[in-house]
């Protein structure tokens, strides 16, 4: 179902904090509690070899800057023995590094990967069941991006930032160890520093960069779906002549972004004037990233180039006294840039970290949003197995914060937080095709999704057997074949085993409902666009032939077709063992039901018959 497109609300104002226990923690125990078993034991073998490869790049890179200060020094003491002997020990060590480095980074990829097909599959698996897409509420914008994007973000970068602290922190004890026999001093003076820093960077940059990173993937994806919103609905806006003669206008990057100040030369339309104000919330955000960007980069840069210095300058008297060699300059140079960078990764990551916990947080909070779904809508209403649908004493409640009405209206403020009656006490047995009628908005959908289970607030209890197809009043056409269009919702496969259904007998359903133009059953388009609404509600009346349930609820079902193709299509499903439910407005659905159940208001329904 796709999500209602709202304006970005304000970031957060909580605090910057590292991924926690409370989000990148718990995303883990869930893949963790939801892979198989011999998925958890690739994930387990990967990630130990991941260790030690990363530790072993760590101690090759201290042996290598050790061996780089020997090397040095042989050449400044022109003492051909050992610079030969330090030469190929170097160059193995360098050829060594290479090849751990490479392969500690297809290993970390290749875990990156793993760990996304299967924290994605289990991400689907829980949105996708139980109806969470439908139930899940409006606060978690574009769950499409959360399990693409999101998924994808937090799948490489935590492997990534795994590796490089695993990897810091060996070259920090190693580092450690060659500049205490260098100089103490230094020493000292770097932890200080390195701490320092990282202290100025969180404080300064963090809070802010993380709350504008996480805000800029929110208005990412809601320009995104403003776009695919239009593409979707193009012939309707086409239709409302909403694309006007000045539609060729284009975003001028290099003019003022503020949407109040750039107004005047935007066009004319509704749908340019949302894309626009899309597009320039999403220019506004990143410029402020940039400018934060900024000064994190000059704080960043200005931080790290001391270190090319600092170490020359504090052992300078030394070397010049003749106490220590020139290979020590080397030394202590790479020790000391190993171990700042060790102790002020969050400063030298501090893109990468602020990006994964923006998307952590993200993804945490559509878990959360799921986990909550399986408590908080919780059915009040009693569903029981029978072969004849039945609804004893049902009543149905719209509480304010479930959204709009079957019209599309939201409610008045003064029933917020209060439930409205929808209607109340309903009792009917269908046996007989039935049809449904009312006022617009008085609870006849509302009641179609009580009895599939979808409508969850009220008391009552409703039988119903489970051969029941739903037709609503626009149909979903997923993406494949025309073959797949017929056999939905049943896979192909399984449709096909469960049935003899061959070609001649699908084309012979095609030519029952009209559309026996649709010839090649194999053919793969974008269905949705291709057919127009009557043929798709055509199409839906196809696929009920087809499955044959014991009961069948069209709401709406045929409200694009002419009155003679929607006779035409009721003396079909009456030829059928059938037993239809219809919604609608129109007079002429009487003649075709045998029974009439009116909803005149929340607290008044009467049930007729049809020839009264």
């Amino acid at each position: 179902m796709a999500r209602p497109l709202r304006p970005p609300e304000a970031p957060s104002q909580a605090s910057w904090q590292m991924p926690s226990d409370t989000s990148l923690g718990e995303i883990a125990r869930f893949c963790w509690r939801t892979a198989a078993l011999q998925e958890k034991r690739r994930f387990a073998f990967a990630l130990l070899l991941l260790f030690a490869l990363s530790i072993l790049v760590g101690a090759v890179l201290v042996f290598e800057s050790v061996q780089r200060g020997e090397f040095i020094s042989a050449l400044a003491a022109r003492d051909f023995a050992r610079f030969r002997g330090a030469s190929v020990l170097l160059a193995g060590i360098l050829i060594l590094s290479a090849l751990l480095l490479s392969f500690s980074a297809y290993v970390r990829d290749r875990l990156g990967l793993s760990w996304r097909k299967g924290f994605s599959r289990q991400v689907m698996k829980a949105y996708l069941a139980d109806r969470h897409y439908y139930h899940l509420p409006t606060e978690v914008d574009n769950p499409d991006q959360r399990i693409s994007e999101d998924i994808k973000n937090v799948s490489q970068l935590s492997f990534t930032v795994l590796s490089i602290f695993l990897e810091s922190g060996v070259q920090l004890i190693g580092f450690i160890g060659v500049l205490l026999s260098i100089s103490l001093g230094l020493t000292g003076f770097l932890l200080v520093y390195a701490l320092l820093g990282s202290v100025i960077a969180i404080l300064i940059f963090g809070r802010r960069l993380t709350r504008i990173n996480a805000e800029q993937l929110k208005r990412e994806a809601d320009f995104r779906f403003n776009l695919i919103d239009v593409r979707e609905n193009a012939e309707s806006i086409a239709f409302y002549h909403a694309q006007s003669a000045d539609h060729t206008q284009s975003i001028d990057s290099s003019s003022h972004i503020d949407t109040a100040s750039s107004a005047g030369s935007l066009p004319n339309n509704l749908e340019s004037r949302t894309a626009h104000d899309q597009f320039n919330r999403v220019v506004w955000n990143f410029n402020r990233f940039i400018r934060w960007q900024l000064g994190l980069d000059c704080f960043q840069n200005g931080y790290q180039y001391l270190t090319f210095i600092l170490p020359s300058l504090i052992l300078a008297p030394r070397i010049l006294a003749g106490d220590l060699e020139v290979g020590a300059i080397v030394q202590s140079q790479a020790a000391f840039d190993r171990i700042w960078l060790s102790l002020s990764l969050i400063v030298v990551q501090f893109e990468q970290l602020t990006a994964l916990a923006a998307s952590t947080a993200r993804l945490h909070s559509l878990l959360s949003a799921i986990q909550r779904q399986r408590s908080k809508y919780m059915s009040t209403i009693d569903i029981v197995e029978q072969p004849q649908i039945a609804v004893s004493n049902l009543s149905l409640y719209l509480p304010a914060d479930l959204g709009p009405t079957d019209s599309g209206e939201k409610l008045p403020e003064k029933l917020a937080g209060k439930q409205q009656t929808l209607f109340e006490d309903l009792s009917f047995s269908v046996d007989a095709s039935l049809l449904i009628v009312g006022p617009s908005g008085i609870g006849k959908s509302s009641l179609v999704k009580a009895i599939a289970a979808l409508w969850k607030t009220g008391q009552g209890t409703i039988a119903r057997p489970d051969s029941v197809l739903f037709l609503p009043q626009k149909p979903y056409l997923t993406l494949g074949t025309l073959r797949e269009q017929l056999l939905y919702p049943k896979a192909l496969e399984k449709a096909l085993e469960d049935s003899e259904i061959s070609d001649e007998r699908l084309q012979s359903v095609l030519s029952q409902v009209q559309l026996s133009h649709l010839s090649d059953l194999g053919s793969s388009l974008d269905w949705a666009n291709q057919l127009s609404t009557g043929e798709q509600q055509r199409l839906a009346i196809a696929r009920l032939l087809l499955q044959n349930p014991s009961y069948a609820i069209l709401d709406e079902a045929t409200s694009a077709l002419s009155l003679q193709q929607e006779e035409h299509l009721y003396q079909q499903l009456a030829k059928t063992n059938i037993c239809f439910i219809s919604i609608g407005h129109r007079p002429s659905l009487t003649a075709y039901h045998q029974q009439i159940l009116t909803l005149k208001d929340a607290h008044t329904w009467t049930l007729q018959s049809a020839h009264d």
